[in-house]
């Protein structure tokens, strides 16, 4: 494949609701540039950028893939992304190396939850929007009331159409492209260009005026010319909306049914022709060794650096990392570093990617994506650079997933390779996380719902033939008091020879919910030497691991030593600490220790005709709604904070309650005390557990 300048390249990544067809849109573009040499299918299992097992099985996205096409001599970066919202926290960084989001809609459906989302994370990225109403072919699809759901539910960019269905539903034929005022009609590489229909005629001329008037508004020079001329020519129309496509004041909408392939040639066309270059968009924003900030611009003759948007780990290959080159040209084999770290890399195998399959490449210019293999250090974030130009690039924050389950392996035989297997994946999917629990010995997953730890787990079996049973883990509780306490710990042992001695009295009190803990010395004249209070302190925080009451580590508290007493032969560290253990033990008996509950925050996204529904589930697991907000059109967020213990189950229910049009996410908000007729449930329970231990 020969090299492509900066100004030649479009990256372009799909993102959408599940089953709006982004994958099939996807493969339509290779099929129809010549990039692939049959048309696949997601529902046939035989789609390029669905590759993966768990992806044929299930007929969806899972993780992002890049593919690229040529069209009218310009390179075409293809990133699919998924759908489902369990497997969001993977677009983020697909957004951050693009130069243009292709925004897919059902022409059924029209805008719904997970659209809102990945709408709102471009906008957040300022990546210029296009939207493709897609299934236009279905019963029941509609272009014009799509184009009305876009209007009312995404505040921002104008919405307006480049693009006019011909047929409705199953005699959906092709479109008429407003900015040439030509009818593309047929299927993929089939497609003719013809007279726009004469049915068609009034309302593709009302359509492009709209959309000139739209354009023209966006720019002064183009606005005088429109008042004077009555017109724009089509390169001045094309140039136009291209500008504000870059400065987001409009979001052009295309029509296709991308199953049919019908429509598709014109969105190949309107990529290489409207979509901005990464030379169009702005320089990237880095920080440089000595902590200043610096515009680095996209182009071949800046020093090379680059940035890793996605980590492919392979038990047999090793690790393959797709990367974005930003500035600079990426030389096959070259030495680089990494920015973060300053580790020494190499780009091994420089290549093109085409889903599954690689293509050598000897260089990437800047703007191009691709991938290298066998990194050492560097993960999907990073930034790669040249050596005397060290720079890093911020990647979008890693979304925290809040599903929580507990692994533990089949066979004891398949311990030793769990570790290396988790961390595989966990650096290949960025909404993964997993720890072994301090509290609980448990080794925790944390993963963005249900489905993904089911993925996660074929995985494991698959790719490292490891096999593990899922539980609920235990809920992480804490302790405090309630009430102001002043105690003392004495320490008194003699056994012959030197004995062990340790006094203090520490005065105990209460902190504000996620303080955590604060110690004080206020002891006067020497009574407990200095020497010793480290480990008075040490002994406190003994206690405050294993609380009195059900065994849960101690929180919000603070500690005041300030008295005690000591003896010049037998007090010791070992004394002291013993001393300040029971000291605390003592305080936590008559404070009035309290059983605390992690707290999360959740946000429903939900579709307005359920939201009594929700709330009503939330309220029935202790929740305390917080407020709703209208997102637009018929969609809106439920914010609530529910006791983690409550929330187990709540991926499956509401993926019920709602047959899979709502989503979720959570994160930790605080602690607070567990309810009194509960309390008493929780602490036998660990008391059991602890005896059985």
């Amino acid at each position: 494949m020969p090299q492509f300048d900066t100004s030649q390249i479009r990256d372009v990544v799909f993102v959408g609701h599940r089953g709006c067809g982004k994958t099939t849109l996807t493969e339509g573009l290779l099929y129809t540039a010549g990039a692939v040499s049959r048309l696949g299918h997601v529902e046939a299992g035989n789609s390029t950028c669905d590759f993966e097992p768990e992806e044929t099985e299930r007929k969806i996205s899972i993780s992002p893939a890049l593919a690229y096409c040529e069209h009218n001599q310009v390179k075409i970066n293809l990133i699919d992304t998924p759908g489902y919202a369990e497997f969001f926290a993977e677009v983020p960084p697909c957004l951050w190396v693009a130069d243009c989001a292709l925004l897919v809609v059902d022409g059924v459906a029209g805008v719904e939850v997970h659209t809102h989302k990945v709408f709102k994370a471009a906008q957040e990225q300022q990546l210029p929007l296009v939207a493709v109403v897609n299934k236009l072919d279905k019963e029941r699809a509609d272009f014009q009331t799509t184009v009305t759901s876009l209007r009312d539910s995404l505040s921002g960019p104008e919405v307006v159409p480049v693009q006019l269905p011909i047929g409705r539903e199953e005699s959906f034929a092709g479109v008429v492209d407003l900015l040439t005022m030509t009818a593309v009609v047929g299927q993929g590489t089939e497609a003719k260009q013809q007279d726009i229909p004469g049915e068609l005629a009034d309302e593709a001329a009302t359509a492009r005026e709209n959309l000139i008037d739209a354009v023209a508004a966006t720019d002064d020079e183009l606005t005088i010319k429109y008042l004077e001329a009555g017109e724009l020519t089509a390169q001045e129309l094309t140039t136009g909306i291209k500008n504000a496509v870059v400065q987001g004041t409009i979001m052009p909408v295309l029509a296709t049914a991308a199953y049919q392939n019908i429509g598709v040639a014109a969105v190949l066309d309107f990529i290489a022709g409207v979509c901005p270059s990464p030379a169009d968009r702005d320089g990237w924003q880095g920080t440089t060794r000595k902590g200043e900030e610096i515009t680095r611009p996209v182009s071949v003759d800046e020093p090379f650096s680059a940035v890793v948007f996605k980590t492919l780990s392979d038990p047999y290959v090793g690790r393959l990392s797709l990367l974005r080159v930003v500035s600079g040209v990426a030389q096959a084999d070259a030495s680089v570093v990494n920015g973060r770290s300053g580790d020494r890399e190499r780009l091994s195998g420089l290549s093109f990617v085409q889903g599954r399959d690689t293509v050598s490449a000897g260089t990437l210019a800047a703007g191009d994506l691709g991938c290298v293999a066998k990194l050492e250090e560097t993960v999907t974030g990073d930034t790669l650079c040249d050596a005397n130009n060290r720079i890093v690039f911020a990647a979008p924050e890693r979304l925290v997933g809040m599903h929580t389950t507990a692994l533990q392996v089949v066979s004891q035989a398949d311990q030793d390779k769990l570790s290396e297997a988790l961390f595989r994946l966990a650096e290949e999917d960025v909404g993964f996380t997993y720890q072994r629990d301090p509290e609980t010995g448990e080794l925790v997953a944390h993963s963005m719902g249900p489905l993904h730890i089911e993925v996660i787990t074929s995985r494991l079996k698959r790719k490292f033939e490891v096999d593990v049973s899922l539980s609920e883990p235990k809920i992480p509780y804490r302790e405090t008091v309630r009430n102001n306490v002043r105690v003392q710990g004495r320490h008194k042992k003699q056994t012959g020879g030197r004995g062990q001695f340790g006094d203090v009295w520490i005065r105990v009190e209460p902190l504000l919910s996620g303080e955590g803990f604060e110690f004080v010395s206020a002891v006067k004249g020497g009574a407990v030497p200095t020497n010793y209070i480290g480990a008075v302190e040490k002994g406190i925080k003994d206690t405050m691991d294993r609380g009195v009451l059900a065994g849960y580590p101690v929180t919000d508290v603070k500690v005041t030593l300030d008295d005690g007493s000591s003896h010049p032969v037998d007090s010791s560290d070992l004394a002291f600490r013993t001393a300040g253990q029971i000291a605390m033990r003592r305080a936590m008996e008559e404070a009035a220790a309290v059983l605390l509950e992690p707290i999360a925050q959740v946000e429903v996204v939900t579709p307005e005709d359920i939201v009594g529904d929700v709330i009503s589930d939330l309220n029935s697991r202790r929740g305390q709604i917080q407020g709703t907000e209208v997102l637009g059109g018929n969609v809106q967020v439920v914010r609530a904070l529910v006791p983690l213990a409550e929330t187990s189950r709540y991926a499956a229910n509401l993926r019920s309650l709602s047959q899979g049009r709502a989503s979720y996410t959570m994160q930790f908000a605080h602690y607070q005390e567990v309810p009194a007729q509960m309390t008493e449930a929780v602490v036998a329970k660990a008391r059991a557990e602890a005896e059985a231990h």
